[in-house]
């Protein structure tokens, strides 16, 4: 992807109002701040999740994922899937490489490559499978979780979901 053509897709994302609970909308800016930052690619640390598969890993680019908004740039080995699951939080998704397959609850199987956007709202289910190798950005306007579900929707752990996808949760570095 040319670097204008991601610059321009993150500036659509990121200069929007991002809604929060209730009717009150708040700025990323006022969520993350007036800091100006950048991180070159080699000054990412990626991390494993104690909920997601070993093959899935993320670097924070800003913000605390683990207590409200955040970006984080998402590695997924080839072959990896996350089975169904919902998150508390709104989640922008901006596809860097990789082909992606995302299927939201009730709608066709989306196959996302470079410069694709998904927008998942919060407590919608999804399923998601790296197809060969797969980068993106992940914006989220609260803190990140992970609350796997079954077919018929209710809530289980970790460990009995990813069971059926041949993975277990991956550990903290």
């Amino acid at each position: 992807m040319h670097f204008r053509t991601l610059s321009f897709a993150i500036v659509l994302v990121v200069l929007p109002v991002v809604a929060q609970s209730g009717q009150q909308a708040t700025t990323l800016a006022q969520l993350f701040g007036q800091e100006a930052i950048i991180r070159t690619a080699q000054q990412n640390r990626f991390n494993a999740s104690t909920v997601l598969p070993n093959c899935y890993t993320y670097a924070v680019e800003r913000g605390d994922p683990q207590t409200g908004a955040s970006v984080t740039l998402s590695k997924l080995a080839a072959g990896c899937e996350v089975p169904w699951h919902t998150h508390s939080a709104n989640a922008h998704v901006l596809f860097v490489s990789g082909t992606f397959q995302l299927q939201m609850k009730g709608q066709p199987l989306q196959l996302l490559t470079q410069g694709s956007y998904a927008y998942v709202p919060a407590n919608h289910q999804h399923e998601e499978s790296c197809l060969n190798g797969c980068t993106y950005y992940v914006i989220r306007d609260g803190a990140t979780d992970v609350r796997y579900v079954d077919p018929a929707g209710k809530e289980i752990s970790a460990e009995a979901a990813l069971v059926v996808v041949s993975e277990h949760p991956g550990s903290h570095n």
